[in-house]
């Protein structure tokens, strides 16, 4: 299994069009990055993508289904849109985080598994110009599973290359707190003895920073007449780099990652 890469979520490109009242999507992204952040051996996903909204709730599988009107790099899940201006944006989520399994990689041997937590998450963005973008967010772990905090801020640009095809680019700084830092790089004394690494307590603080550059290209099969579904292809490469307590883990095997993702969608 592919450990969710957060490089490979980069903010698309807005559509032209004004958002409808209601949106569905549907499709299918394949995805490459690293078996969990820090690991040297890479693996490959294929997932189907589910998108819905209407008005300021959406639901959707993972960022690259989010429908039309949704908020730009907006992670996967339940979200409420707080507000939409010219310039500012706002929305309140909650999101299903899957922790890690500890099959997922040989590396992971000993460690148990990561429980998974309900998040809530909560995001600002701010519109510079037309362009350029700042974005921040913070999430919580609501459910006590020792999932802690986290944190990021970012900037990112739009070009607009034709009518049917943008592209993006970003760079963004993650934070976390000292809880999910044990879970995911902490070495527990028991974890310790029953993996052979040894043993290592991290407290709060930087957490990686990913440079990102995604596209989507849109076109239609056929007539384009109301009823029948819009199509994108839509496609990012990223290059992280793990910061702060992160990098001394005994699991770290490397302090740089990249990843690609590629995908389909059909949009109602």
């Amino acid at each position: 299994m592919v450990a969710p890469v957060r490089a490979q979520e980069v903010a698309l490109p807005e559509e032209a069009e004004a958002p409808r009242r209601w949106s569905v999507a549907l499709g299918l992204v394949a995805s490459v990055g690293p078996e969990f952040a820090g690991a040297s051996r890479m693996g490959v996903t294929v997932q189907p993508g589910l998108g819905l909204r209407w008005g300021r709730v959406s639901l959707a599988s993972r960022s690259a289904f989010a429908v039309r009107g949704g908020e730009p790099g907006a992670r996967g899940g339940l979200r409420v849109e707080l507000l939409r201006s010219e310039r500012w944006r706002s929305s309140l989520g909650l999101r299903w985080d899957g922790g890690r399994d500890e099959g997922d990689s040989p590396d992971l041997q000993g460690l148990g598994d990561v429980r998974g937590t309900l998040r809530a998450r909560v995001s600002l963005g701010y519109r510079i110009d037309a362009r350029w973008r700042l974005s921040g967010a913070l999430s919580a772990d609501t459910l006590g599973r020792g999932g802690g905090w986290l944190g990021e801020g970012g900037l990112s640009r739009d070009w607009r290359l034709s009518p049917s095809t943008g592209v993006s680019a970003g760079a963004v700084l993650g934070f976390a707190g000292e809880r999910w830092q044990q879970n995911y790089f902490g070495i527990t004394p028991e974890q310790s003895r029953s993996s052979g690494y040894a043993a290592y307590a991290p407290g709060a603080g930087l957490r990686d920073v990913v440079l990102s550059v995604g596209g989507r290209t849109e076109f239609s099969l056929g007539a384009r007449t109301a009823p029948k579904p819009r199509w994108a292809v839509f496609y990012g490469a990223s290059v992280s780099r793990l910061l702060g307590p992160t990098l001394a883990s005994p699991l770290v095997r490397e302090r740089q990652g990249w990843g690609l993702s590629a995908g389909i969608v059909a949009r109602i």
